[in-house]
């Protein structure tokens, strides 16, 4: 499953955020006023006082200006700090973007968070959050909250997992995994089978890529559901979804692509799980290149890709996509009824269109016709008879077609 960045809105990690929320001032108020410098620059170095401390695993100065009145808040900034010590930071940073005096004495700051996971993105991640600071009677500033819901609503800001609950991450042969309390103990073998997964895809995909992934394995689907546009819109519906890491702060790269693990697939040390994962990091590797291409020739070419290390007589395809095969396919799956209740069916029929490609005119085809399909703007369905008449001399339907003699005659 791929959550692209073209095809699907997309989400802005990072902000290095934890719970709490600042109260607006009353609706009576005077409006707030900008600050001036003198007040910035006091702010900027309670920020950079907390960057380099978190930098320099350095509890207590990160602590030190957390507001002593908020023990809840305390408890999560004790926490998002003990998270960020998991995590293998080749940057973090916290930059001030502008400050507002609000009435009663309160400060609030619009920051960018910049985060940089070492080994895995490529580029900094920058996000944009919104800090609030108590005065204090001598003067000093101490934080009350450093995020705020509305904002991070206006901003399509989402919290990321090391701001959610108390992660324990493992890193370690290219893979970084992110996992909680609940499911470290699945930690070696989910590991291992990333791991595996790398090995057996790599060879087939030859485009270049890192081969390291951050894979997020957590005990609940909170984090999967708070997915922008996930796909089907239900995470019980879901085993697993890639999604794209954008720079942000109006970069167009992609910092990294990460994919996730519903908690029902952690503890199945099995043969599907590790087909699941093998889909999940090609997308991994083709990152952005399927994001303006049918949905059918993205979900194909992982599915193709991830049966690859399975015997021929092993595969398996859902009844459904026999049963429709059977009766005669004169389509391509459409992309908006894609993981629809037919989802099943649509991803073995788009496997077998790719079969059908690499079979007739061997697994370099897949790739050129991925290219073709993503020159310029990207192809659309209306457009991809043009495409695929160019690359293979055939149309969508004759493509079907020919997907669906092929499935009846292996698994029929």
């Amino acid at each position: 499953m791929r959550r692209g960045i073209q095809r699907l809105a997309p989400l802005l990690l990072g902000a290095l955020l934890a719970a709490g929320c600042s109260a607006p001032p009353p609706a009576t108020s005077p409006a707030p006023t900008p600050a001036g410098p003198p007040l910035e620059e006091a702010v900027s170095t309670v920020l950079a006082a907390r960057s380099k401390a978190v930098l320099m695993h350095d509890q207590p100065a990160f602590m030190e200006g957390v507001d002593p009145e908020k023990p809840g808040f305390r408890r999560n900034q004790l926490r998002l700090f003990a998270n960020l010590q998991e995590l293998p930071l080749a940057a973090y940073d916290v930059q001030l973007r502008g400050v507002t005096e609000l009435p009663g004495g309160a400060v609030q700051a619009e920051v960018t968070v910049i985060t940089q996971l070492d080994g895995y993105d490529v580029v900094p991640v920058r996000t944009p959050g919104l800090f609030t600071f108590r005065r204090t009677d001598e003067g000093t500033l101490e934080l009350d909250a450093d995020h705020d819901a509305g904002y991070d609503a206006d901003h399509d800001v989402d919290l990321q997992p090391w701001e959610r609950t108390r992660i324990e991450a493992e890193d370690r042969d290219g893979v970084l995994g992110i996992f909680d309390r609940a499911s470290i103990d699945d930690a070696y073998q989910v590991m291992r089978a990333v791991r595996r997964g790398i090995d057996d895809i790599a060879p087939l995909i030859p485009l270049p890529w890192s081969h390291h992934v951050v894979v997020y394995a957590l005990s609940d689907v909170a984090q999967m559901a708070s997915l922008d546009d996930l796909p089907g819109g239900d995470p019980e519906r879901l085993e697993g979804v890639a999604f794209s890491v954008p720079a942000g702060d109006g970069n167009q790269d992609v910092a990294s692509v990460r994919f996730m693990l519903h908690p029902r697939v952690l503890g199945r040390d099995d043969a599907r799980r590790d087909r699941l994962i093998r889909h999940e990091l090609t997308h991994v590797a083709v990152a952005d290149r399927d994001d303006r291409v049918p949905t059918w020739l993205a979900e194909g070419i992982a599915e193709w890709v991830s049966v690859q290390a399975v015997p021929r007589h092993e595969r398996v395809i859902s009844r459904e996509a026999l049963e429709m095969a059977q009766a005669g396919l004169t389509a391509l799956p459409r992309d908006a009824d894609f993981n629809d209740e037919h989802t099943a069916a649509n991803y073995g029929i788009a496997w077998w269109a790719c079969q059908v490609v690499a079979d007739r005119f061997g697994p370099d085809t897949v790739w050129q016709l991925l290219a073709e399909m993503g020159k310029g703007g990207g192809t659309s369905e209306a457009d991809q008879d043009g495409v695929l008449r160019r690359v293979l001399g055939m149309s969508g339907a004759e493509l079907a077609a020919a997907a669906g003699r092929r499935i009846v005659r292996t698994f029929g």
